[in-house]
């Protein structure tokens, strides 16, 4: 996969030249605001695909696709969206030597990847609407959704919104057609079922998405007053977070899905491919950022994922060679390794991760303990709690967080990271 990514003169204006650890399944990236985490993400997974074999024509490739998805392609090879040169993992390849290869679409010296591939954009994600009586979409054929898994990740990686019904319509489609009438080989409910159990994995709470009923395992998903729902709850009233989280793994199994039904892969959990995704964390509780990233890696082994975060949660459950911080200087973008975050104390990933300097802060009286040391202790407690779930300690740990809390204002930024500790301690 991608370890060494550099690329000169982005649609963004930077120079990007990241190195990393070979053969890891995640490689998480945290930086300042403005340092290029997202424009990162996008333009390494433009050069994914330019790069890949589905350009590639020969008898087991889909060179009868709609012509849509050839369209994003030459929207790729536009001047303004590909750097000026690039380089992946050692080899050098150029703008122009690509753009010759655009007519037939055929780059057969250039091609690097046949994984499948999904970007997950951050632009509304906490946000969708219900059914549209007036444009109910039918399940397509496998190139049908090929192309729809194919041009949604486009959208994404190019800036551009996700329908607002996508979600819906996703789900609608694999669900509205009696399974009697569909070829074994065509009914799609397992990638229904895959999303829901990869939600009951993150959230063991939520019970009952998957019911067993006549010897069958069936979604426990209804369709009511013309609404698709959830628990009883339309999908459209579900929480942000909620919501949140079912995009992530329906663009994923979406993705898999798409990929896989070309050469009729069903074991989505075992593909080889990669999957970017921006703001992992957006209106995620801080609980599910803790168990997002063990989950994945555990769920789909196969799978490398690039992601970008401004999470301390979320970089506390990386291993060696796993986080990076982006160093912008100018136009150019360098990573700093960040060691072993899950050894450290989530103290030492606000501190050295996000450059929260508790010793900064002002103490109190001298006869008391500093506000700083009180932090650091709150954040060692915590740290020590995820280990050993011990009700003493849960009772020392909130004891401490109220004598804290008076002395900071709800605008302060602590007072966010504290309050983003806390929701650790269930």
């Amino acid at each position: 996969m991608i370890h060494h990514f550099k690329a000169e003169q982005t649609d963004a204006g930077l120079n990007f030249d990241i190195q990393l650890d070979k053969d890891k399944k995640v490689y998480c990236f945290i930086g300042e605001n403005s340092v290029g985490k997202t424009n990162l993400l996008e333009n390494m997974a433009k050069i994914f695909i330019c790069s890949h074999s589905i350009w590639k024509e020969h008898d087991d490739n889909p060179g009868n696709l709609d012509s849509s998805i050839f369209s994003c392609n030459k929207q790729l090879f536009d001047n303004s969206d590909l750097p000026k040169n690039f380089l992946i993992n050692g080899e050098e390849i150029h703008f122009a030597k690509i753009l010759s290869h655009t007519e037939n679409t055929t780059h057969a010296n250039l091609i690097l990847w046949n994984h499948s591939f999904t970007y997950i954009g951050a632009k509304e994600r906490g946000f969708t609407q219900n059914i549209d009586k007036n444009h109910v979409k039918i399940l397509g054929d496998k190139y049908d959704r090929f192309v729809e898994a194919f041009t949604r990740s486009f959208r994404y990686m190019t800036g551009q919104t996700v329908e607002d019904t996508a979600i819906a319509d996703w789900f609608n489609s694999r669900l509205i057609i009696n399974p009697a009438y569909i070829s074994q080989d065509e009914n799609r409910l397992f990638e229904v079922l895959t999303v829901l159990e990869l939600m009951q994995a993150l959230e063991p709470g939520l019970k009952g998405l998957i019911v067993k009923k006549n010897g069958e395992i069936r979604p426990d998903i209804s369709f009511s007053e013309g609404k698709l729902c959830f628990n009883r709850i339309p999908i459209d009233k579900l929480s942000t977070g909620f919501v949140s989280i079912i995009k992530i793994f329906q663009e994923i199994i979406a993705g898999y899905g798409g990929w896989g039904g070309l050469h009729g892969e069903t074991d989505l959990k075992n593909m080889d491919g990669v999957v970017f995704i921006d703001e992992i964390e957006s209106h995620l509780h801080p609980k599910w950022q803790y168990r997002f990233i063990p989950l994945l890696k555990k769920f789909f082994p196969n799978t490398t994922f690039y992601i970008a975060t401004h999470s301390p949660t979320i970089v506390s459950t990386t291993d060696e060679g796993e986080a990076y911080e982006l160093i912008r200087k100018g136009n150019d973008v360098t990573a700093k390794r960040l060691g072993n975050p899950r050894e450290w104390y989530l103290v030492d990933v606000f501190s050295q991760g996000f450059h929260v300097d508790f010793d900064e802060m002002e103490e109190t009286e001298s006869e008391a303990p500093s506000l700083a040391d009180m932090l650091r202790n709150f954040s060692e407690m915590v740290k020590d709690y995820t280990i050993r779930k011990d009700d003493g300690l849960k009772q020392k740990i909130e004891a401490l967080y109220q004598k804290i809390l008076p002395s900071l204002p709800k605008d302060d930024p602590r007072r966010r990271s504290l309050d983003s500790l806390k929701g650790l301690v269930r």
